[in-house]
């Protein structure tokens, strides 16, 4: 099946380490400052856009960023979503919903 990528890019923003989750509304996930309503966000975004297509992410890590412990967690992270998403959406519910 041919999915849509997502880009989420690990970055810096002035001194934040952040996801940038490139949606057609950016959504952030601030390392250190989001908090569960942040994540939420996100994840109620994910769910909303997969109703209207299939796709996965795709992290990017800009070339600058240097923070090895973060790099480590957003590829987890998003590898996570993937398998995630792609469980959800083989589901016999999924396909029942959304055929």
């Amino acid at each position: 099946m041919n999915q849509d990528k997502i880009i989420v890019e690990l970055k810096k923003e002035k001194r934040d380490d952040i996801l940038e989750f490139q949606f057609k509304n950016k959504l952030v996930i601030n390392f250190i400052k989001s908090d569960n309503n942040d994540i939420k966000e996100v994840f109620k975004t994910i769910l909303e856009e997969l109703t209207k297509n299939i796709f996965s992410f795709e992290l990017k890590i800009d070339e600058n960023y240097d923070v090895e412990l973060y790099k480590e967690v957003a590829t987890t992270y998003i590898a996570e979503l993937n398998d995630e998403i792609e469980q959800l959406v083989n589901s016999e519910e999924w396909k029942e919903i959304y055929k």
